[in-house]
């Protein structure tokens, strides 16, 4: 049977973000999730309280997160430990030190691109829901010449994108997180997906600019929460 894999969501331990882990756990068990991948900004303690509060439903929740270097934002799955350095060489020989499987999220937003950390990543996240068409496909290209297995990513900030990418394993729901490790890497794979409004992203922008006290960035984005929400009434 099939299993299902619910990957990259963020928790009030992210700085744009304010959703609980109970209410993403709620969530989780609600869409039927097997595997649970909670990836917060620069933090593994988001994905720690989702484990602690689990309690085996759903079976797995991987300990992650998605940490910011000089390249862009590079995902850490498995962890033992945090990751400090911010250097993106640093980071992925932290990751592998560690056992951990390594990931590159939206690749095509906010990211410098060259041989060395292509060369280095264990995936390629081909499909991110806050990404355009467009860089979803280079993303889904970008892996096919690289011959990388892929992930899709919610990349949940708030309550109504949780749900927006859920990957569909064809395979029996590993034992353990070994398997586990090696099913993500090799099982045919499958991406159930949900659209969501746009309005999503200036909201956690807007959570972004409370938390870090940045009033100009709060009344940008409260602008482009309106433009958003007018364009998307017109449709």
């Amino acid at each position: 049977m099939p299993y299902r894999c619910l990957f990259h969501l963020h928790t009030r331990h992210s700085f744009d973000s304010l959703l609980s882990p109970e209410r993403i756990l709620a969530r989780a068990r609600a869409s039927q999730i097997d595997v649970l991948i909670v990836t917060d900004h620069n933090s593994i303690q988001g994905s720690r309280d989702l484990r602690s509060l689990a309690n085996g439903q759903p079976k797995f929740v991987v300990i992650a997160a998605e940490y910011q270097s000089e390249k862009g934002d590079i995902i850490g799955m498995f962890l033992r430990e945090e990751v400090r350095s911010r250097s993106s060489r640093e980071i992925l020989a932290n990751i592998r030190a560690q056992g951990g499987l390594s990931v590159l999220p939206h690749p095509y937003k906010a990211h410098t691109l060259d041989e060395e950390l292509l060369s280095s990543v264990d995936f390629i996240e081909a499909h991110n829901a806050r990404c355009s068409p467009s860089e979803n496909e280079s993303a889904r290209q970008l892996a096919l010449q690289l011959n990388k297995p892929t992930l899709g990513g919610a990349d949940a900030h708030c309550a109504g994108e949780l749900d927006a990418a859920v990957n569909v394993f064809e395979q029996q729901l590993p034992e353990d997180e070994l398997t586990l490790r090696c099913s993500l890497l090799h099982a045919p794979r499958s991406l159930e997906v949900r659209p969501v409004s746009g309005a999503y992203r200036p909201c956690s922008q807007m959570i972004k600019a409370l938390k870090t006290r940045d009033p100009m960035l709060f009344l940008s984005q409260t602008k482009r929460l309106g433009v958003t929400l007018l364009r998307e009434s017109w449709r």
